[in-house]
């Protein structure tokens, strides 16, 4: 097993709601080569704020066409999914066709299909911690339409105990989110 990222809070200023926002640092690693079987990573999101938001990963879209599916091994987290708007053939990525909000907690699978675009927000007093099977690498065109639209169509933003969902104003159409039990 390596470490294969340490995400630092100042590479997340693209996609924060306030880009000035302080807190947590470093918001999360990633672990690659975990085993040989189905999972490749582990990542390890600090529980936290930045700003008002929870923290969260960078989120991106895969330029592969194959699914990825993430374990949750401990923690709860808030899976933000996004689905691609195409206008013949082509990606328009200021409209968002759908958004999923899924609250997962240990032992819970997710499968995510190639159309959505993804990101993980840490809405517990403990390390999220997640394994997935991407074995595929990411490219800086997975995140190139996260970082410019500022971040993901939702903030995931702490509401006393709990939270709240605000919309990403950067986004020109965003449907109301729906909230799903993990199978998707």
């Amino acid at each position: 097993m390596n470490i294969s990222a340490i995400r630092e809070l100042s590479s997340l200023k693209d996609v924060l709601k306030d880009a000035n926002s302080i807190g947590v640092d470093p918001v999360y690693w990633v672990f690659s080569g975990v085993s040989k079987n189905k999972w490749e990573n582990i990542t390890v999101l600090a529980p936290g704020n930045i700003g008002d938001e929870f923290t969260k990963t960078y989120g991106h879209y895969h330029s592969t066409q194959v699914n990825e599916t993430y374990k949750v091994l401990s923690g709860e987290g808030l899976l933000i999914l996004q689905k691609k708007h195409f206008e013949g053939g082509v990606f328009i990525p200021e409209i968002i066709d759908e958004v999923k909000v899924i609250k997962g907690k240990a032992g819970e699978e997710f499968v995510i299909t190639p159309e959505y675009g993804h990101s993980w927000s840490n809405v517990s007093d403990e390390p999220l911690v997640t394994l997935d099977d991407w074995k595929w690498g990411h490219k800086p065109e997975d995140y190139e339409h996260m970082k410019n639209f500022q971040g993901m169509s939702y903030y995931v933003l702490k509401n006393g105990d709990s939270f709240v969902l605000e919309k990403n104003p950067k986004y020109k159409t965003l449907p109301e989110p729906q909230h799903c039990h993990p199978v998707l």
